[in-house]
């Protein structure tokens, strides 16, 4: 039994994996060079040999409150700056998959002056949610499309832990029911004895 679901979970998770052609880094909060301040959040994203630095301050946003963005994107082997001008969608992420888009696409460009290397834009965002900033990347003929995690305020990750846990208690009830099915009728008689 344990052969033919963990086949069938690696199956299910097999498109996923060939759909992502970026490595995602972990997110994590950073103090910049004029600590004691804020925390801001950084994720790191890698199409081919370009890394995109993304971050945004304060690093746990409230509603209401205005976000700035930023975005490094450079080539790791040369140090080469991308200077392109970049498309963002924002959506609300929902763990049942149905994404609301709360900005549309927007196009973003290089700054001048002395950080004439970022992209940097500001939000703000009126409900505690949690939200992807999409930022579409040319990777040669293609264009990948990179979900940077932002979460705004506290969110209520309630419902996903009993959702969670329902489900791990409906797997259990259904493996002890093929279990029971699976035995001879006769052991079960001589169990029930």
């Amino acid at each position: 039994m344990r052969r033919p679901l963990l086949t069938l979970l690696l199956v299910a998770a097999l498109p996923t994996v060939l759909a992502a052609h970026h490595i995602l880094g972990i997110p994590h909060y950073k103090y910049g060079d004029t600590y004691p301040q804020i925390p801001y959040l950084e994720v790191i994203a890698q199409v081919g040999s370009t890394d995109l630095d993304f971050t945004y301050f304060p690093g746990i946003p409230r509603p209401g409150e205005r976000v700035r963005f930023k975005l490094y994107v450079h080539d790791r082997e040369t140090g080469e700056v991308f200077r392109e001008p970049l498309q963002v969608a924002v959506v609300r992420t929902s763990w049942l998959g149905d994404d609301q888009v709360v900005a549309r696409p927007f196009e973003i460009k290089t700054g001048v002056g002395p950080e004439g290397n970022d992209y940097k834009f500001f939000l703000t965002f009126e409900a505690a949610e949690a939200y992807q900033i999409r930022v579409s990347f040319p990777n040669g003929d293609q264009v990948e499309v990179i979900p940077f995690p932002v979460v705004i305020g506290q969110t209520d990750d309630r419902p996903l832990i009993i959702g969670a846990v329902g489900v791990l208690g409906l797997t259990v009830v259904v493996v002890g029911i093929v279990k029971r099915r699976r035995q001879p009728a006769r052991q079960r008689a001589v169990v029930a004895t």
